[in-house]
């Protein structure tokens, strides 16, 4: 099992979460039928972060098993690029082909 310390909750930079919330809301922006569902999915990400800056892996895999089928996998994709499958696997409880 991945042992994951308060300083990695921490101090991992989210680099892909934080280009799919960007473009996320670059979508959103555009306007359009499907704003709002952008906007909804900014929210969904943003406490996707919380979750993970304040240590609740328990809150974070559950949220996420919770998710859209589409922004589930964006989101599981974004931390296997940050945190490695690993902690996708033992923490999400998700792997990444």
């Amino acid at each position: 099992m991945t042992i994951v310390t308060e300083t990695f909750w921490k101090t991992t930079p989210l680099n892909a979460v934080n280009k799919l919330m960007d473009q996320t809301f670059s979508y959103a922006q555009e306007g359009g039928d499907l704003a709002e569902m952008y906007m909804d999915d900014l929210r969904d990400f943003k406490k996707v972060v919380g979750m993970f800056r304040n240590c609740d892996a328990e809150g974070l895999a559950k949220f996420v098993y919770e998710m859209d089928t589409c922004t589930r996998e964006q989101v599981v994709i974004a931390f296997e690029k940050d945190c490695g499958s690993r902690f996708v696997e033992e923490i999400l409880g998700f792997s990444v082909a």
